[in-house]
């Protein structure tokens, strides 16, 4: 398997975006015309855009119309949550989230961001709920152990969030969820201290995923904390062999930070007068494994 660039730690959250998910909701929701139709506001092609923002306008009122009429279908309730959310109405996106949301019960993208939008206005007791919902129907769902974790985790419950994601885990042994909850759980394992259980974990998850370079750069993540540079540098080549030429480029340079950060630690003076007859070995190696060679 192939993949792109590579999330990070799911579980910080000190972090000042709440909506790390949402870029990946907006896309399944076919989202991103609108979202690049508000961004490129401020481009110098200004008559074209005003053209556009018109039509726009226009292509919601008539919407808006259709919902009050009650003439509204399910896709173009769509198209006015695309809308709406496009123009910052998260209230009026919230009005339409609930309803679509009963009506597509398998469709968990909507439950969980109106999860979302509703924890932006500071309603933590609704997103939780919506967010139940979702686990309830399916208590393996990636996506929303995540979120729950994360909404947990804010509100200081962390032992609700262990016992949850620690019985997900069990549930889905053997399953294609049981990667992205492993990582979840080794995630949590981390914020605990227990650094030895997370490896264990991540190690687990590379045996039983071996061309996933996810295990891989979770658990170079860690060794890098313990500063353990060579091993992690290693694991990173590891995720480098199944990840498209992108990411791969992105974990060089990640690589190549961290040796530069092993220098710096050895030469505090800053001149590199630190490093004269220093073994190689102890910087992290020849930089051979940066360029892909063995």
């Amino acid at each position: 398997m192939r993949l792109g660039p590579l999330p990070l730690s799911t579980l910080n959250i000190n972090r000042h975006s709440p909506l790390l998910w949402l870029p990946v909701v907006m896309a399944g929701l076919g989202l991103s015309a609108v979202a690049g139709w508000q961004l490129g506001r401020t481009s110098q092609n200004e008559p074209i855009l005003n053209l556009e923002q018109q039509r726009l306008q226009r292509r919601s009122a008539a919407l808006e119309e259709k919902l009050l009429e009650g003439t509204a279908t399910s896709e173009e309730q769509m198209q006015l949550l695309k809308l709406r959310l496009a123009s910052g109405n998260d209230v009026g996106a919230i009005a339409l989230l609930e309803p679509l949301s009963d009506q597509n019960p398998t469709k968990w993208s909507l439950r969980l961001l109106l999860a979302d939008l509703l924890l932006q206005q500071n309603d933590s007791a609704g997103a939780e709920r919506e967010i139940r919902q979702v686990l309830n129907i399916n208590p393996i769902q990636p996506q929303a152990l995540q979120d729950y974790a994360r909404l947990q985790l804010k509100l200081g419950n962390e032992q609700a969030v262990i016992e949850q994601i620690n019985a997900a885990a069990v549930a889905a042994a053997g399953r294609p969820e049981a990667l992205s909850i492993g990582l979840l759980q080794a995630d949590l394992q981390q914020r605990q201290g227990l650094t030895a259980e997370a490896e264990a974990t991540y190690s687990n998850l590379i045996g039983t995923h071996p061309t996933d370079p996810r295990p891989f750069l979770a658990l170079a993540l860690l060794k890098q904390t313990q500063g353990q540079i060579p091993a992690a540098k290693q694991l990173l080549q590891r995720a480098k062999l199944y990840s498209t030429p992108v990411a791969g480029t992105v974990l060089d340079q990640i690589a190549a930070s961290w040796s530069v950060g092993a220098v710096r630690q050895q030469a505090p003076s800053g001149d590199g007068a630190d490093l004269v007859n220093k073994d190689p070995e102890a910087l992290g190696g020849d930089g051979n494994e940066l360029a892909g060679r063995s």
